[in-house]
C-alpha cells in the first residue's frame, strides 16, 4: 500500500514529538512499539533525546501485538521535520510532523558553511550488476537483479528474487532499510524482509510508489527504468511533472533529472525555475552539516571513467560545492541515504560491479 502522509506544522521540537507520537498511537491502535531513532538534521545529542523522551513519554500503549517504529529526524532549508516510519503485518504507514528551524533550541546551532568532501568506502564488489547496497548495524545489504544478499563478518547469507516476469533491459533497484526490517523496490515488484535474525525476504507484484527520500514517494515504470514523473511530497503534495531518472531535495527546492537529458529545478510552489545542462542523469540529495547538497554525475558514455560531485543549490543556480570523486567506469546507480549516499560503478578494466558509500565532510 502506499504510505500516507500528514504534515501538521508544530510550534518547536517537544511539541512536535508528542503530536507526532499521538498520531502513531492512533494509527498502530494502541500497540506496543518498538522505537529505532536517526538523526540526520544538524541537531546535537541534548535536543535528539529531548525528542526521543517527548516522542516516548506521550505513547501509552497497550496490547500483545506490536509495530516497528523508525522515526527520523531531518530538516530543510526553513523546517526540521520528524519522519515515523511504522511497519506492521506486511504494510507502511509514515507520518509526518514538522516546526520552523528557527524555533528549536539554542544548543541546536547552524550548519557549518565551507565546502563539501566525499569519502568514498567500498561496501561490496561482485560480477553481476549492483542495484543498491546499504549499511546495516553490523551488516551490508546488497540487492541485484537476481537475489538478496546479507554480508556480516565473513559469513554471507542470500535469498532469491523470483522471477515473476522479464526484467527491463537497464534494471534498476532501490533498497531502504527501518530498523532490522527493509523493503527492496524493483520494477512491478516490491520485497520485504528481515536482517535479523537471519536475512528473510518476501516478494509479490505491486505498483507501489519507490520511496525517493524521508517525505517523498514517485511512480515507477515498470516496463522502463524511469519514474513516470507523479510525485507525491510532503510539504508539497501530489504532483504529476515530465519523466525523470532521479529526484534530489535542495532545501525548499527539488531538482529532477528528466529522461530528456537535463536536470530541472523546482521551486518549493513546484515552478520550473531553471535548467540545468551538465549533469548525468543519476543525482541524488544528501543532508550534510554544511546544509543540503546535491550529488550529480557528469553526462559521459557508457564506455567512460565517470565521478561524482556535490552541488550547493543558491537560488536557481547549481554551483560546485567541493572535489569530484572519480570512478574507474560509469556510475550504474546512485541513491541517497538520508546523510550519505550510495554509488555503484562498474569497473571497465576488472570487469566487476562496486558499491560505495559516499559520507560528507564539511570544511572551509
Amino acid at each position: 500500500m502506499s504510505p500516507l502522509f500528514l504534515a501538521l506544522l508544530a510550534l518547536d521540537l517537544s511539541g512536535a514529538a508528542h503530536d507526532l507520537a499521538r498520531s502513531v498511537a492512533n494509527a498502530v491502535a494502541h500497540e506496543p512499539v518498538v522505537l529505532n531513532v536517526r538523526n540526520l538534521s544538524v541537531l546535537g545529542p541534548g535536543e535528539t533525546a529531548e525528542i526521543r523522551q517527548a516522542f516516548e513519554s506521550e505513547l501509552k500503549t497497550t496490547g500483545a501485538a506490536s509495530a516497528d517504529v523508525q522515526l527520523t529526524i531531518s530538516e530543510n532549508l526553513s523546517q526540521y521535520v520528524l519522519l515515523a516510519e511504522i511497519e506492521r503485518g506486511g504494510s507502511r504507514e509514515v507520518l509526518l510532523e514538522s516546526w520552523p528551524r528557527d524555533a528549536a533550541s539554542a544548543g541546536a546551532g547552524k550548519p557549518a558553511s565551507g565546502r563539501v568532501t566525499l569519502e568514498k568506502k567500498l561496501l561490496w564488489e561482485q560480477d553481476q550488476p549492483i542495484l543498491d547496497a546499504l549499511q546495516t548495524g553490523d551488516a551490508t545489504l546488497v540487492l541485484d537483479g537476481t537475489r538478496v544478499l546479507l554480508i556480516r563478518g565473513g559469513a554471507q547469507q542470500s535469498l532469491p528474487i523470483p522471477a515473476g516476469h522479464a526484467w527491463p533491459r537497464d534494471l534498476r533497484g532501490r533498497l531502504s532499510v527501518n530498523g532490522a526490517a527493509f523493503t527492496a523496490w524493483l520494477p512491478g515488484t516490491v520485497c520485504r524482509g528481515s536482517v535479523q535474525p537471519q536475512l528473510t525476504l518476501e516478494c509479490a507484484e505491486s505498483q507501489d510508489a519507490w520511496l525517493l527520500g524521508p517525505a517523498a514517494i514517485a511512480t515507477f515504470e515498470p516496463k522502463r527504468n524511469f519514474f513516470t514523473g507523479h510525485i507525491d511530497v510532503e510539504p508539497g503534495g501530489t504532483r504529476d511533472l515530465a519523466p525523470f531518472y532521479a529526484a534530489a531535495p535542495a532545501g525548499d527546492a527539488w531538482v529532477m533529472a528528466g529522461t530528456d537529458g537535463r536536470a530541472r529545478i523546482y521551486t518549493h510552489a513546484w515552478d520550473a525555475a531553471a535548467n540545468i545542462d551538465q549533469w548525468g542523469s543519476d543525482i541524488a540529495g544528501i543532508q550534510t552539516t554544511c546544509g543540503p547538497r546535491i550529488l550529480a554525475t557528469r553526462p559521459t558514455g557508457l564506455a567512460e571513467p565517470d565521478a561524482i560531485q556535490p552541488y550547493e543549490l543558491i537560488g536557481n543556480a547549481a554551483n560546485s560545492a567541493g572535489p569530484a570523486v572519480e570512478f574507474p567506469g560509469p556510475v550504474t546507480a546512485l541513491w541517497s541515504t538520508g546523510a550519505a549516499a550510495t554509488a555503484v560503478s562498474y569497473d571497465l578494466e576488472t570487469g566487476r560491479y562496486a558499491a560505495f558509500t559516499l559520507a560528507p565532510a564539511c570544511g572551509s
